[in-house]
This record gives C-alpha cells, sequence and structure tokens, in this order.
C-alpha cells in the first residue's frame, strides 16, 4: 500500500520526480552552449534525448504497464530485446568517444612547430566570442614563445558575421603585437573539415613546413587531429581553455561530431 513517504502529491514518487528534475538539468546543460552563442544539430539531439527522458520518467507508471503488455509477445520481448541492445551499444559506443575527446583536453605540443593553425569560432558582427577569444589568446602565447613560427587563420564569414573569423583573429593578434607578417588569413572554409583541408592548401602554396600546431578549444581538439590524420596533415594539438559550465554539452556534442565525420567526411 502506497504511503504519503512513496509519493508527492498527483501520486508520482519522489524518485520519478527526482530523475525527471535530473533529465531537465541535462537539458539545460547541452542548451548552454546557446549562451556562447552556438548550437549545434549534436546539442539538438542531446536536448531532445533528455526531453524525451524526462517524459519517460514522469509518466513511468504508464509506461511501465505498457511494456509489460508488450512482453506478453514474443514479437514485442524479440523487439524490446533488440531495442535494449541497440540502447547499451549506443551508450558504450558514447562512452568511449567522450573519453576520446576528454583525453585531449589538456594537449600541449610536444615539440616547437613552425606552422600554427587557428580555427575559427563564431563572430558576433565584427566581435570574437568568448570561445574565440580563448583559442586566440592561446595562439598568441605560442606565437610570443616560438618567434620564428607562423600562423594559419582559418574561418570564413558566417551568418550574423560583418567580417570573416580569419579576419577577427588577425586583428586580435595584431592588437596582441604579432607582427602581420606573421598571420596568413584562410577566409573561405566553413566547418573543421574546410578549416584543415583549406590551410593545407594555403600551407602548400605558401612553403610553410609541418607538421603543425592545430589551436582550438579543449573539447575541440580530438576531432581537429582526427581530421588532421585523416587528411593526411602530421599535427599535434594546443587546447586553449573553455567554460566549465558547458563543456559537458561541447564534449558529447564533439562525441557525436566524431561519427558523423567518420561517416560522411
Amino acid at each position: 500500500m502506497k504511503t504519503t513517504r512513496d509519493a508527492k502529491p498527483g501520486g508520482r514518487p519522489l524518485w520519478q520526480l527526482l530523475c525527471t528534475g535530473l533529465s531537465l538539468i541535462g537539458f539545460l546543460i547541452f542548451l548552454s552552449p546557446a549562451f556562447d552563442g552556438i548550437l549545434r544539430l549534436p546539442n539538438l539531439v542531446a536536448m531532445g534525448c533528455f526531453l524525451l527522458l524526462a517524459a519517460v520518467f514522469f509518466w513511468w507508471s504508464s509506461l511501465w504497464r505498457l511494456l509489460v503488455r508488450i512482453w506478453r509477445h514474443g514479437w514485442g520481448k524479440a523487439l524490446l530485446l533488440a531495442s535494449g541492445a541497440a540502447l547499451l551499444a549506443l551508450l558504450l559506443l558514447l562512452g568511449v568517444l567522450c573519453a576520446r575527446v576528454i583525453d585531449h583536453l589538456h594537449d600541449v605540443p610536444k615539440k616547437p612547430c613552425q606552422t600554427v593553425i587557428v580555427l575559427g569560432c563564431q563572430v558576433r558582427k565584427t566581435a570574437p566570442s568568448l570561445l574565440l577569444q580563448y583559442r586566440v589568446q592561446a595562439a598568441a602565447d605560442y606565437l610570443s614563445a616560438h618567434p620564428d613560427a607562423v600562423a594559419v587563420l582559418s574561418g570564413g564569414q558566417g551568418s550574423g558575421e560583418e567580417i570573416s573569423e580569419a579576419e577577427c583573429m588577425y586583428r586580435l593578434l595584431v592588437q596582441m603585437g604579432i607582427d602581420p607578417a606573421r598571420l596568413y588569413r584562410e577566409e573561405a572554409s566553413r566547418d573543421t573539415v574546410e578549416n584543415l583541408r583549406f590551410s593545407m592548401a594555403l600551407m602548400a602554396q605558401a612553403g610553410m613546413e609541418g607538421p603543425a600546431v592545430i589551436v582550438s578549444n579543449d573539447f575541440h581538439i580530438c576531432r581537429a587531429l582526427t581530421i588532421a590524420e585523416k587528411l593526411g596533415l602530421e599535427a599535434e594539438g594546443l587546447a586553449a581553455r573553455s567554460l566549465d559550465y558547458s563543456r559537458p554539452a561541447y564534449v558529447l556534442r564533439e562525441a557525436l561530431a566524431l561519427v558523423k565525420n567518420a561517416v560522411f567526411d
């Protein structure tokens, strides 16, 4: 017999309401990149999954009764077992990929490189987003410590941007005291694959030496290095900082993006 300790008003047990609340917190975590001006498909997928999970917990009693009825049929058992196995495999895959992303959060080059590739990020009209500022600062620190190195600034002009991401980075680095002659702008790329492919073409045209140091935010380094390897570019990562509150969302986003890049690029 259910007691008042077991349920809140409305008949739902405390654990059910708690799990619903945690799922909604997960939704908000993956919404958080929107505050940086960045909201991509992997974030939307994760947000949808957490909303679905919240609905599952909130209506758990009704869902459980439905699952029990399905289980009583032979086809139902096969369907539920197959669905459970697929879900488990997906969670294991995401776990492995997230671990790969996390493994590169603190990457620094093991040896000096003559060429630096700084990957672009959101620009608001002519001002850099906070994530782009972190990338530029990491690049400026490296270039200051290695005066013989040159940099390819990679990023085109997207929606809501009045200048290219490469131009924005160029202006910031010059303001930080980096010699403009050391900076090369690649202004045609629209994503990470094009960032690296077009940067490699510019490197070849300008006679720049490899290997290269790829500068991006910490969560992005793993995917950038994976793409570089696929393109045949020898590279090391230099992880710029990111925001603590949004890092979990970005880590999962990058894990999903690794799958996308493996399948479509």
